[in-house]
């Protein structure tokens, strides 16, 4: 059941998500990551013990050519898609996803801070990105995400 629930929020949004219907790990981002992005947060998934391979990728906004023909996502849907995938554990890449989240649960996100939200371990970052940029935030980065190790 759980698995088709997830195959059907990625029919709803195909525009918005990439994932396997079993992902464990969520990234949720305001645009699509590039690539270096999504490589970190897949092999920190890889070290967490999730799977490079089990992640699902959230875009509030699609890519910038497609945007003419659909909506970003809103609060409501990123609640629905966040249940309808339900991972265990969810990576939140800058504040702007952060306050939609925090928004669809009706929960305060604290930026940076490791948090739960509606049972999931969740890592809200205020500019992930730009965290890759020099090894020691690098560092920073790597250790908020090890808040979502699985034990």
């Amino acid at each position: 059941m759980l698995f088709a629930t997830a195959e059907a929020m990625l029919a709803k949004y195909p525009l918005h998500v990439t994932a396997a219907p079993n992902a464990s790990l969520l990234c949720l981002s305001s645009k699509p990551l590039s690539e270096e992005a999504q490589a970190a947060v897949a092999a920190s998934a890889e070290r967490l013990g999730y799977g490079s391979s089990n992640v699902a990728w959230v875009a509030v906004a699609p890519e910038a050519e497609m945007e003419a023909c659909t909506l970003p996502l809103t609060e409501n849907d990123i609640r629905t898609i966040v249940e309808g995938i339900d991972p265990v554990a969810v990576v939140v890449t800058d504040s702007n996803a952060a306050a939609m989240m925090a928004e669809a649960y009706k929960q305060p996100l604290f930026c940076d801070h490791s948090c739960r939200v509606a049972g999931r371990s969740v890592a809200p970052f205020t500019n992930f990105e730009a965290l890759l940029a020099t090894p020691d935030s690098k560092q920073k980065a790597w250790t908020l995400l090890k808040e979502l190790a699985l034990e």
